[in-house]
């Protein structure tokens, strides 16, 4: 009983030993880890990342439009930066998984405090990239900024909100709403295209009775007039089938027995 009791400990005692070297390895080789420490170097990634932060909660909105120009030079080169980092991480810790570099000997139970120590430092080499999809949402905020600034509509944003909701799949009662209010102002824009088109045929039936047009050109307005009232008309009662079906659909307060 005492000696599964020690060699549990004993377990135990190399598992910790294999997270504690794991955790102090670096990931990065050593020309690169003093690349990093560069005077110069810090302070830029001080500025990318406090640009990327001004970016992403929309505090570059208090400043110039000029501004977010500044800003997204310094979060581009920030994500360069890390581009850089994470090919050079990348390489090496394959080149270190593939080497006994890792390795515990001090003991039979070297195999655990190994795998211990590789687990560890994979876990860490990928926690150290995590800030890498912050930078990358930045410059696509960035982006969207600019555009906006630009008179034009931002594309990253909203693509990552679509395919947010595609994966969710779960509609807010905001967002209902605002579906079936979009719908009811397009309702309303073609009944007033509709009375403006129900004016343009009593002003033509005066013109056909005046006796100025050609057979041919009446044939040809009343074909327009025709087809433009058909156009409404379907695209009316397909507005209405859509709000129906919505409202079949949806019911977020429940109204419906």
């Amino acid at each position: 009983m005492l000696w599964m009791k020690n060699k549990k400990r004993t377990i135990l005692q190399r598992i910790l030993l294999g997270l504690k070297v794991g955790w102090k390895t670096p990931t990065l080789p050593e020309n690169i880890l003093k690349f990093t420490m560069n005077p110069i170097i810090r302070i830029i990634r001080v500025i990318g990342g406090i640009s990327t932060v001004l970016i992403l909660t929309k505090k570059s909105l208090l400043f110039p439009n000029f501004f977010i120009y500044i800003l997204f030079f310094f979060t581009f080169f920030f994500f360069v930066y890390h581009c850089f980092i994470t090919y050079h991480r990348i390489i090496y810790m394959y080149k270190v998984l593939k080497s006994d570099k890792l390795d515990i000997r001090n003991s039979p139970l070297d195999k655990i405090a190994t795998i211990a120590t590789k687990f560890i430092w994979c876990i860490k080499g990928s926690c150290d990239q995590l800030p890498n999809i912050g930078i990358g949402l930045g410059l696509g905020a960035a982006m969207d900024q600019i555009l906006e600034n630009s008179g034009r509509d931002p594309i990253f944003m909203p693509f990552l909100g679509n395919m947010l909701n595609t994966m969710i799949g779960n509609e807010t009662v905001n967002d209902i709403y605002h579906k079936r209010k979009e719908a009811y102002k397009e309702l309303f824009s073609l009944d007033k295209k509709r009375k403006l088109l129900e004016e343009d045929k009593k002003s033509l039936e005066s013109l056909l009775k005046s006796g100025f047009l050609s057979e041919e050109d009446k044939n040809t307005l009343i074909k327009d007039i025709w087809k433009n009232e058909q156009d409404i008309l379907n695209k009316r009662n397909n507005i209405v089938s859509t709000i129906q079906d919505h409202l079949d659909k949806n019911d977020p307060f429940k109204t419906k027995k």
